[in-house]
């Protein structure tokens, strides 16, 4: 057994690249279990064959990679997973009807949404979660939509990051595939699939779950 205690964050981010690539060989070559201790999801997403999230000394969720990613157990390990980190919006609970929640707020038109965890009431408070990667330009067929103004443009050559302030104040981030030119403090409209969204309960930041 082999255990690797934060062993690439002294690296630079090509040399890290490299020893990800090299330790995930080494797995395979050997066969043998290896425990991989890290802050840094990047590291932890690629290599792992399984992730144990941890929170205060206690276990938030158990799983592959992708499991954690696309059906995170509550809000912790939600913002873990994905770069750039996901976009959390407060937002108010308009109707609950079965397993479907419709909210908005300020800046959000009425969207519904199918938690995947949490219980919901009506007039209550609960916490969107949007992936960078998901926001894109609003057409007619996105049931989402949101509304703000362009307040910083971030090029890093596959992708383009628009930091968007919303018209109630609150800031996320817009991660588009292209390389199109924005101007600061224009007027947009990003839209997003509710299925692509996440719910959860507003006071749910982590729980201790079975394992």
């Amino acid at each position: 057994m082999f255990l690797f205690d934060e062993p690439l964050p002294n690296l630079d981010a090509a040399l890290r690249m490299d020893m990800r690539m090299e330790i995930g060989k080494l797995h395979k070559q050997l066969g043998a279990t290896m425990i991989h201790v890290t802050l840094d999801q990047v590291a932890a997403m690629p290599l792992a064959d399984k992730i144990v999230v941890l929170k205060d000394g206690l276990v938030q969720q158990i799983g592959a990679p992708m499991e954690l990613y696309h059906h995170p157990a509550n809000l912790f390990v939600a913002g873990f997973t994905g770069s750039p980190a996901k976009n959390f919006l407060e937002v108010d609970i308009r109707e609950v009807s079965g397993n479907r929640v419709t909210v908005s707020n300020a800046a959000l038109d009425p969207v519904t949404i199918v938690p995947q965890t949490g219980s919901y009431t009506a007039g209550g408070k609960a916490k969107l979660g949007l992936r960078p990667q998901y926001l894109h330009p609003a057409s007619d067929a996105v049931p989402g939509r949101l509304h703000g103004t362009i307040a910083l443009v971030e090029r890093h050559g596959a992708e383009t990051m628009r930091n968007l302030t919303l018209t109630d104040g609150t800031t996320l981030i817009a991660a588009l595939g292209h390389d199109a030119a924005f101007d600061l403090c224009t007027r947009v409209d990003p839209g997003f699939d509710a299925g692509q969204a996440y719910l959860f309960p507003a006071d749910q930041s982590a729980a201790r779950v079975a394992h």
